[in-house]
């Protein structure tokens, strides 16, 4: 019985050695420099490195492929507009003077041999964009003189508007800030390619939305509901359309976000900031030299009176003042557009002389012991060339212009955020209100006026 015993002992020693020495060879053959795991490690960084290399060779071909392409696409200005070429790269041409642009992908340059005078490149929708030039040095906001600016006395530069660049209804122009754009990249963008894109015209309302007047039909109601953005409008940057007004900032934002927001195009779009449209407006001073302090005889103002044209779609509005103390009261505004002549400016004490106002505006009374009115003329997009400079049209007048920039008056909750309108609109004057100006007095959740629009911007990726 003993000697069983021993046995038993001695093989269990035996099989525990067994499986000691089987333990270590497994752990060697597992963990050891030439075990599984080092080999499928080096097997691992081995197939890294190869795809890595694959992946560093494929990128120079498809760099030396891309430069191929390139260098198949026009070189100048004029080329480019002769050969109508769609970019399928972004690409640097050059001007007659030798000044450098960046077309983007998907764009074509349709107008202007001088980047100085103002390049326009196009989509194969239609949608104009102007080209502005500038140093990363050169792209920046105006440097006021004045740094806290009285909310009703309208300038920044000094005691005389006619020194400069003006505010209206804003304190500390140093609080304004823009919101939600990427300024880092917007910088970056201009640093690498030399400039910038500004849409050639105020915002115009797409063919999809419910609110778009057709000017060849007998459909030319003037509909109030702008502000409905559903989840596919985007604006246009179009000749001869009805601007995008009634709507908010926050809106705009949005809309102007979903220009070019894939990959066919090679731009961001986006609301213009606050930066670019200084850059803008300093760009079209150093040659309209006074523009930034009168703009009256360059846009859709009050007092300019100038503008005549034979063929365009057009609209007019009433706004009502109490008769006995001369309040303002707020807008009729008109029913339907016309396409036809129109003369800017406006006419103060108007009168119903035909008797038929009630029928063609909104909210009007024909009490006129109690109210006066102003008549006022909204033009379409680029409607008259008296209102372009450096191939953009209507930046001063017709439509006071949202930007991205908002700032607080007193009040810094978030409901209250106000924002900046920029260049005068159609019922203001060109001198009081001119295409430099800051003016800040409603809440970015305000669904705008019958006078408030947008324009759009693009970064070149």
């Amino acid at each position: 019985m003993l000697k069983n015993k021993g046995i038993t002992l001695i093989a269990l020693v035996v099989t525990i050695v067994v499986l000691l020495i089987l333990a270590g060879v497994s752990i060697t053959a597992v963990f050891g420099e030439n075990g599984i795991i080092n080999g499928a490690q080096k097997a691992k960084d081995k197939t890294d490195e190869t795809v890595e290399q694959e992946q560093e060779d494929v990128g120079k071909l498809v760099n030396q492929l891309e430069e191929f392409e390139r260098e198949g696409l026009p070189d100048t200005v004029k080329e480019a507009i002769q050969k109508g070429t769609i970019f399928t790269l972004n690409k640097q041409i050059k001007d007659e003077s030798g000044k450098t642009m960046t077309v983007p992908k998907g764009f074509k340059v349709k107008e202007g041999t001088s980047i100085d005078e103002g390049v326009v490149i196009a989509d194969n929708e239609g949608n104009e964009f102007v080209w502005v030039p500038c140093e990363e040095g050169d792209y920046k906001k105006h440097d006021y003189e004045v740094k806290e600016v009285n909310d009703t006395s309208g300038t920044a530069d000094g005691e005389n508007k006619d020194k400069g660049w003006n505010t209206s209804y804003y304190r500390a122009y140093s609080d304004w800030k823009d919101d939600e754009i990427d300024e880092t990249a917007n910088k970056e963008s201009v640093k690498n390619n030399g400039g910038f894109y500004i849409a050639r015209y105020e915002a115009g309302v797409p063919k999809g939305a419910s609110f778009y007047v057709d000017a060849s039909s007998d459909n030319k109601t003037y509909q109030t509901s702008k502000d409905n953005i559903g989840t596919d409008l985007k604006p246009v940057s179009k000749k001869g359309v009805q601007a995008w007004n009634l709507i908010s900032q926050i809106n705009a934002k949005t809309v102007s976000g979903r220009m070019y927001n894939g990959e066919t195009y090679g731009v961001r779009s986006q609301l213009v900031d606050g930066t670019a449209w200084d850059t803008v407006v300093t760009w079209m001073s150093e040659e309209y030299k006074g523009i930034e302090k009168d703009s009256t005889t360059y846009g859709n103002y009050a007092n300019n009176t100038e503008i005549k044209e034979d063929n365009c779609l057009w609209a007019e509005h009433l706004y009502k003042f109490r008769k006995k103390n001369g309040s303002a009261v707020g807008w009729c505004i008109g029913k339907s557009y016309q396409y036809g002549a129109f003369t800017s400016g406006y006419k103060d004490n108007w009168t119903d002389t035909n008797n038929d106002a009630s029928s063609k505006y909104n909210s009007y009374s024909s009490d006129t012991n109690t109210y006066k009115y102003k008549h006022h003329v909204e033009i379409a997009t680029g409607a008259s060339d008296n209102t372009k400079l450096k191939n953009i049209y209507d930046m001063a007048g017709n439509m006071y212009e949202y930007t991205t920039e908002y700032g607080y008056r007193g009040d810094t909750s978030s409901s209250k955020k106000y924002i900046v309108n920029r260049g005068g609109a159609f019922d203001y004057s060109g001198s009081g209100h001119p295409v430099s100006e800051r003016n800040g007095n409603a809440t970015n959740a305000f669904a705008g006026g019958v006078n408030s629009g947008f324009r759009v911007v693009l970064y070149v990726k």
